[in-house]
């Protein structure tokens, strides 16, 4: 808890550099959500831990920083299925997510313009959490348990995207996130004698629109 509070209070703390600007983005985003996998290891034997693909949405209050720089803070939910892939069978798991975290965007045009490719880059906290129903005996439990447990970890967001104007106060945005984050292991438990470290990508390709003031 202490650890989710410090990261909470440093993302927060970002936002007064938001307010030297004069016009804000208030919109809503969705899409999809696919992940890269981490391999569990136990002696010889490996089986690939990883999400289902699933879908995203979210929120987003941002501002302009001048004449190409933005920022903005984002809420995203995301929805997907704990898995684990081996010889020896598979296992899935309901899961989801929920992400915090403060991007700064670099747009290629500047304020104004109709047209405005951007990429952007940010930092802020991903809450992992199960939700399936537990069993006595799970495919591939000698790897690793998929649980009802929550893990908090530290994430790293990179994308890019165009936001466009179709009037005179409205936005249309594309875009690709990837946020990368440590394998969430509490979720995802290995099993005694078992590993399982690193980090996991997670790519969301979403469509969003926005009201400017």
């Amino acid at each position: 808890m202490k650890k989710l509070n410090v990261i909470l209070v440093s993302v927060v703390g970002l936002l007064p550099v938001s307010a030297l600007a004069q016009k804000w983005e208030i919109g809503a985003v969705g899409g999809g959500s696919f992940y890269t996998k981490a391999e569990v290891k136990k002696g010889d034997a490996k089986a690939d831990a990883s999400f289902a693909p699933g879908f995203a949405a979210g929120f987003i209050l941002g501002q302009d920083i001048g004449r190409y720089w933005g920022g903005e803070i984002r809420y995203t939910f995301q929805r997907n299925d704990a898995k684990l892939n081996g010889s020896g069978g598979k296992a899935e798991f309901g899961a989801q997510a929920h992400l915090i975290h403060y991007d700064f965007l670099l747009h290629l045009s500047p304020s104004g313009a109709k047209t405005r490719p951007y990429i952007s880059f940010g930092a802020g906290i991903k809450h992992y959490r199960g939700s399936g129903n537990e069993t006595v005996s799970q495919p591939l439990s000698e790897f690793a348990l998929l649980t009802r447990s929550t893990d908090t970890t530290p994430m790293a967001v990179l994308g890019f995207g165009v936001k466009i104007k179709v009037g005179e106060k409205s936005t249309v945005r594309v875009e690709v996130k990837d946020n990368i984050s440590p394998v969430p292991t509490k979720v995802i438990t290995p099993n005694r004698g078992a590993s399982l470290s690193g980090w996991i990508h997670n790519f969301t390709p979403m469509v969003g629109v926005s009201y400017n003031f």
